[in-house]
């Protein structure tokens, strides 16, 4: 079986308790951690046993996430976030938007995120989702673009990706410096009535779904993006699994689609101007 640097998402083993989801990542092949910031504080752990938690794994955090109107300004939970990265180490956010605001009015807001950020060493990635108001790569590079931040880019889901209808003609126009991350996952056949209710409960492994998985990363590889890369797979079907083999699961496939297209997903840091 192919290895590979995967951090394993938040939303893979997303009923797991953090002792639990840092054990089974790890005797997967995980070298990386996915949280929320509900994992965060459901955790009801010190900073210190946290870092200790994945220290003894060897795994580092690669993306926090948590779902607020970033666009009408600061907001609470940043202390939070911000903290966690501080005590324990983390590379980057991932932010989407479901709230209505008009792309141009979100410029201002996710430039000014960035910069919040890169007070912790985080950089920030935009993620467009396709039941979300961003819902195309092309939304989600213009308001990155805009803001012009060196911290800021953009997260790459295959979900994502397949759903909204990205080609990979899309990238050209992009640079490959403004990709932050990969996530990897797949589709089934026929798109659901649902789009939010599939993306949830219906996802499939990477490479094992409908999805050009293989065509995707070629594109990748060819436009030299080498980002860190997350298997994140919301499915009803994995949850029912026990933890241990529903990682080993998405471990295996990660890193054989990563094989299969000869895109290695590099190691990574947590510090900002070596994660760049």
């Amino acid at each position: 079986m192919p290895t590979a640097h995967l951090t394993c998402s938040a939303n893979t083993l997303r009923f797991a308790d953090l002792p639990t989801r840092v054990s089974a990542a790890a005797t997967a092949g995980f070298t990386g951690l996915g949280l929320r910031v509900a994992d965060y504080l459901d955790a009801d752990m010190a900073d210190a046993d946290i870092r200790d938690l994945l220290d003894r794994h060897g795994l580092r955090v690669l993306e926090l996430e948590h779902t607020w109107d970033w666009g009408a300004g600061e907001d609470p939970v940043e202390a939070t976030m911000f903290r966690l990265a501080d005590r324990i180490g983390v590379r980057q956010l991932n932010v989407p938007m479901f709230a209505a605001h008009p792309l141009p009015d979100l410029v201002r807001p996710f430039a000014a995120l960035c910069d919040r950020a890169a007070e912790h060493g985080l950089l920030v990635g935009f993620e467009f989702l396709p039941y979300s108001h961003v819902r195309k790569l092309s939304q989600a590079w213009e308001v990155v673009a805009a803001a012009d931040r060196p911290n800021g880019g953009v997260i790459l889901d295959l979900w994502h990706w397949f759903r909204s209808g990205a080609e990979p003609k899309d990238l050209v126009d992009i640079p490959a410096s403004a990709i932050t991350s990969l996530q990897l996952c797949d589709v089934l056949p026929d798109t659901g009535p649902d789009l939010a209710d599939e993306a949830r409960h219906r996802r499939l492994l990477p490479g094992q779904g409908a999805g050009d998985t293989l065509g995707v990363l070629g594109a990748l590889h060819d436009r030299g993006i080498r980002v860190p890369a997350s298997v994140e797979v919301f499915s009803d079907d994995l949850d029912a699994l026990p933890a241990a083999d529903a990682a080993r699961l998405a471990y295996d496939a990660g890193a054989m689609a990563l094989d299969r297209a000869k895109l290695n997903a590099p190691s990574w840091t947590t510090n900002l101007e070596e994660a760049r």
